[in-house]
């Protein structure tokens, strides 16, 4: 008899002090058996049961997914809040624009809502008029545009308006009908470019941004003497790796 009822003390004593502390639920999937001493805006204070006389731990509630307090009552505290915390402001390279000989960077910031951006690219060009576009471009910026349909993730979609402004560089052939005789030379001129991006970004890490970009759109110069002058239908591609801040 002796023996059931301390069997049963120790059973209550059990069930009490389980019920006795809160539990906290991390976005990880960790769990933490705890005492909520304080929770503000952005942060939550507890200690840890199994310490209570130890230090107050602090953290942010963007790690955090659900408290479950020792009532039983449950706090959902990511609930509101996106999925991947992110930074606003993004300064990328455009690695794949080597092709075009190019060096293209961008400046990009996002929205506090995540739904949209604007952008800056800019460009400076080297070498001669190489790879896959029809002239030597010497430069460029602009002005664009990217909605994200379902808001900043790890991957995220979007799509967007772009306008561009920039210098290039074609042969102007010239024929003289007296001598029966064509020359080419070089021609300058001042080019603009409109084209609807679609792409996607991977944020692995809040600091670290990856784009791959497709563009498609118009692009107008005009230099006399030059096959590709005019207005002509245009195509771009790049991937580009930017530092979140």
């Amino acid at each position: 008899m002796k023996k059931i009822i301390s069997i049963t003390v120790v059973l209550l004593f059990a069930s009490m002090f389980a019920f006795s502390q809160d539990e906290i639920i991390f976005n990880s999937g960790e769990r933490v058996s705890a005492k909520i001493t304080e929770i503000t805006k952005n942060q939550v204070k507890y200690k840890k049961f199994s310490n209570l006389d130890g230090p107050v731990v602090i953290v942010n509630k963007k790690d955090i997914n659900k408290i479950v307090y020792q009532n039983g009552e449950v706090d959902m505290i990511s609930e509101g809040i996106p999925e991947l915390g992110y930074n606003q402001n993004v300064f990328a390279y455009n690695i794949f624009d080597v092709v075009y000989s190019q060096f293209a960077f961008s400046y990009e910031h996002i929205s506090k809502s995540g739904k949209m951006s604007f952008f800056i690219p800019f460009s400076i060009g080297y070498g001669d008029r190489d790879g896959p576009k029809a002239f030597h471009d010497k430069g460029f910026t602009g002005f664009g545009i990217s909605l994200f349909p379902m808001g900043q993730h790890k991957a995220s979609y979007y799509l967007g308006p772009v306008l561009q402004v920039g210098l290039g560089e074609d042969y102007v052939h010239n024929y003289d009908p007296y001598y029966g005789s064509s020359n080419e030379k070089y021609g300058s001129f001042v080019y603009g470019r409109f084209m609807v991006n679609n792409g996607i970004t991977f944020t692995p890490v809040p600091n670290l941004r990856l784009n791959a970009t497709f563009g498609l759109g118009l692009r107008y110069y005009d230099l006399p003497g030059s096959y590709d002058t005019g207005l002509q239908s245009t195509a771009y591609f790049t991937f580009s790796m930017g530092y979140a801040f």
